[in-house]
């Protein structure tokens, strides 16, 4: 069964759409969606982080309200568990909210998204349909994955480093001319993820995308905002500047 959650930003309406499950284009893939998988999960199994192990001035998330799915935050700097002994700390604005446990952190209308890019992260195959096609192995083959996705203008990439680790960086956004009218997902666009992450939305889509190596697992950043202002694009760009990575001892 394919399930929608919907993130909503202070600013605008974003409805984003996080697609649980891969997305299939026939019958035969719908088909084989439906049976057990015999891979392992490839979303990270988070633990919570505890203000008394963290450093001065870092705090953890703070529990989410009974029956809602995201809790609402103070300005300040975040640590958020990303799984498999890593995790990063991140200043957030004042009304910022945070959904599936730090997963999608939503400033303004900009989203902030940072996860694990395990074996089976990918591009959609194509992004008005839907359907992720999992990348090779290493940073490069997923950043030249990125930077061909279809329907996307991409930027070259670029070497960068971010929050201690080293990687690529990239700029995305849907073209004004493309139609989405037509597409899956009440007329959205897919954005590269893990198949259990995927996001969607209707475009007008500007993005920056960094694929990073962490020590030794790949991670992408990405910063995500539908139908932004460039004022409201520059009052996010700061943030993902303030990332940085720890790993367990």
């Amino acid at each position: 069964m394919r399930h929608t959650t919907f993130l909503r930003t202070s600013v605008a309406l974003v409805a984003a759409t996080a697609l649980l499950g891969a997305c299939s284009d026939d019958a035969d893939d719908d088909k084989a969606a439906d049976q057990p998988s015999t891979s392992p999960a490839t979303g990270p199994t988070t633990s919570p982080v505890a203000d008394d192990d963290l450093p001065d001035g870092v705090r953890a998330l703070p529990a989410r309200a009974a029956g809602k799915d995201f809790v609402d935050l103070t300005a300040g700097r975040y640590r958020i568990d990303l799984g498999e002994g890593l995790s990063f700390d991140v200043d957030l604005p004042e009304g910022t909210s945070a959904h599936d446990d730090g997963l999608f952190l939503a400033s303004g209308s900009a989203v902030l998204k940072v996860e694990l890019a395990g074996r089976e992260y990918g591009a959609p195959r194509d992004p008005c349909a839907g359907g992720i096609l999992p990348s090779g192995a290493g940073v490069d083959a997923l950043v030249d994955d990125l930077a061909g996705v279809p329907v996307y203008e991409v930027s070259e990439p670029e070497p960068v480093s971010l929050g201690g680790a080293d990687g690529f960086y990239l700029e995305a956004n849907s073209p004004e001319a493309y139609d989405a009218s037509g597409c899956s997902s009440m007329g959205s666009l897919q954005l590269p993820s893990n198949p259990d992450t995927a996001v969607s939305a209707p475009p007008p889509y500007d993005g920056r995308w960094w694929v990073l190596d962490v020590h030794g697992q790949r991670v992408v950043v990405q910063q995500n905002c539908w139908d932004c202002s460039a004022a409201q694009l520059d009052a996010a760009r700061p943030i993902p500047s303030t990332l940085a990575f720890t790993a367990a001892p």
